[in-house]
């Protein structure tokens, strides 16, 4: 293994080392799925911000509904989303991430941005 190989495994390890002390609700598989899904929406649409469909969070080839179900009570539990009923249709609910689950994403991708920085520089200084 090259110190480039090297390097971006110690990287991934770090941040793996920030997730699991800073984002406690996705320390599961189940966790990480639900985390991941809606920090996907909230960084690719900003309009996430004001509700999205529950339905993109249950599309996963392992996990039960009902495993989703219950992270999703944790997650909002713990203040991270809310679960509002849709304004169209009543018997539907949105996911609505909080400012507090907002802030996570956020330090989330810096800490993502400043660990590939740093692998970037020595991956640089290794060729």
């Amino acid at each position: 293994m090259g110190n480039t190989e090297k390097n971006l495994f110690t990287a991934l390890a770090d941040l793996y080392q920030w997730e699991w002390a800073e984002l406690p609700a996705a320390r599961s598989l189940v966790g990480r799925h639900v985390y991941f899904c809606i920090a996907k929406e909230v960084l690719s649409n900003e309009e996430i911000r004001a509700g999205q469909p529950l339905k993109h969070v249950f599309f996963h080839p392992v996990l039960t509904d009902r495993a989703i179900r219950m992270k999703l009570r944790e997650f909002e539990m713990d203040g991270l989303i809310q679960m509002l009923p849709s304004d169209s249709d009543k018997r539907f609910r949105r996911l609505v991430p909080t400012p507090l689950l907002l802030e996570v994403i956020e330090r989330h991708a810096r800490t993502l941005r400043q660990t590939i920085e740093k692998t970037v520089y020595c991956i640089d200084k290794d060729n």
